[in-house]
C-alpha cells in the first residue's frame, strides 16, 4: 500500500503548471480529491493516508474535508487521527453538536469514551476559531449578500413573473443592481482583502429542513453573488482575479470552477469566451473532455466524470435514509452523500 500510495502522490504531483506543483492549495485540494476517489471505491484505508497527507500541509483545512476525514477515521477505528482530525475540525469552525447529528461520529465518540476529549477540546480550538474571522469582511459580505437577495426576489423571482410582460425590463433592472455590488463593492474588497470565504470570514452550518441528514458545512454568500452576477453576459475583466484567489486559498477550487460554469453558459463571445470546467454547468461536447479534466486538474479538480459519480452516490444515500437505511455513510457533501 506504500508504494501505491507514494506512485499516486507522484502521480498527482507530477501534473499541471509549475504554479500548482509548489502551490499548497492546489496539492491540498489533490490530495482531499484523492481521498475522495479512494471513498467512492469503499477504499477507507487510503483515503485516510490522503486525508493524513492533505492536513500535513501548513495551510487552513476546509471543515467539511475534517468532517468527512473524522468519518473515515472512525470506520478505520484509528482513534489516533480522529482525534487530530476532531481538533482541526473544531478550529475551523465546526461545534460539537455537528458531531452528534451524525451516527457514524457520534457512535465512535461513544464507543472509545472520547466525550471529555471533544468537551475539553472545544473551548480552545474554538476561539481559535474566532479570532480567525476577518469581521469586517464578515459584516460587508452579509450586507452585500442580503441587498443581492433582496432584489432578485423582487425583480426575477417576483415581478418577472407576475408582470412576464415587462420580463426584459425587470432583469435588466437587476441586471444593473448586482452589476453595481459586484464591480463597484465586491471587487475593491477582494481586491484588497482577497475573495471573502471560509477561511477568512467564517462557516455556516446550513440544515435541510424536508430532510435531517441532507446538511452542509460552507459560506456561500459571495459565490451566490458571482453566479447571480455571470447569470448576465459578462467581460473577462476579473476571471484572472478570480482565478488567482485560488492559489491564494482564498476561493475554493470548486467555487471557482462553478462560477466559470455560469459565465460560460451564459456569456457571449463578444464580451469573453470563456471555457467549461463542468463543475456546475456542463458541455456535452466530448471533443472538449480532456481539456475540461486538464482545466480542473490544473487548480487541484478530479475529473468532472468524478463529479457525476458522487451525484448520483448522493442521490442513492438520500433515497436509503428516506427510508431510515445505512444511516451510518461517509459523507461527501453532494446531496445526501
Amino acid at each position: 500500500m506504500k508504494y501505491l500510495l507514494l506512485l499516486l502522490t507522484t502521480v498527482l504531483i507530477s501534473f499541471g503548471t509549475k504554479k500548482s506543483k509548489s502551490n499548497p492549495y492546489i496539492v491540498y485540494t489533490l490530495y482531499i480529491n484523492k481521498a475522495e476517489t479512494f471513498i467512492l471505491n469503499e477504499n477507507y484505508s487510503d483515503a485516510l493516508q490522503f486525508y493524513k497527507k492533505a492536513f500535513s500541509i501548513n495551510i487552513k483545512p476546509i471543515a467539511k474535508n475534517c468532517f468527512t476525514a473524522m468519518q473515515v477515521a472512525a470506520l478505520e477505528n484509528d482513534v489516533k487521527s480522529f482525534k487530530s482530525f476532531s481538533i482541526k475540525g473544531l478550529e475551523r469552525g465546526l461545534l460539537a453538536t455537528c458531531f452528534t447529528k451524525d451516527s457514524l461520529i457520534s457512535n465512535f465518540i461513544s464507543q472509545n469514551h472520547l466525550e471529555d476529549f471533544i468537551t475539553n477540546n472545544t473551548k480552545k480550538a474554538t476561539k481559535k476559531y474566532s479570532k480567525s474571522i476577518n469581521h469586517f469582511l464578515l459584516d460587508t459580505i452579509q450586507k452585500l449578500s442580503h441587498i443581492d437577495n433582496k432584489w432578485k426576489i423582487h425583480y426575477l423571482d417576483s415581478l418577472s413573473y407576475v408582470d412576464s410582460n415587462n420580463k426584459t425590463k425587470y432583469r435588466e433592472k437587476y441586471d444593473s443592481i448586482v452589476s453595481d455590488i459586484v464591480e463597484n463593492k465586491l471587487i475593491p474588497i477582494i481586491k484588497k482583502h482577497g475573495y471573502p470565504s471560509e477561511r477568512n470570514i467564517n462557516l455556516e452550518f446550513v440544515p435541510n429542513k424536508n430532510n435531517p441528514y441532507n446538511y452542509s458545512f460552507s459560506n456561500n454568500r459571495t459565490k451566490l453573488i458571482l453566479l447571480h452576477y455571470y447569470s448576465f453576459p459578462r467581460t473577462c475583466d476579473y476571471n484572472d482575479l478570480l482565478k488567482n484567489e485560488v492559489y491564494r486559498g482564498n476561493l475554493t477550487a470548486e467555487h471557482f470552477a462553478e462560477i466559470m460554469d455560469f459565465q460560460a453558459k451564459y456569456n457571449e463571445e463578444k464580451f469573453c469566451k470563456v471555457e467549461y470546467y463542468n463543475e456546475w454547468h456542463q458541455t456535452k461536447d466530448s471533443t472538449k473532455f480532456e481539456a475540461i479534466n486538464n482545466r480542473r486538474l490544473e487548480i487541484g479538480l478530479s475529473p468532472f466524470q468524478e463529479k457525476s459519480q458522487k451525484y448520483k452516490r448522493g442521490q442513492k444515500i438520500c433515497k436509503e435514509k428516506k427510508e431510515n437505511i445505512n444511516h451510518n455513510q461517509v459523507r461527501l457533501f453532494y446531496w445526501c452523500g
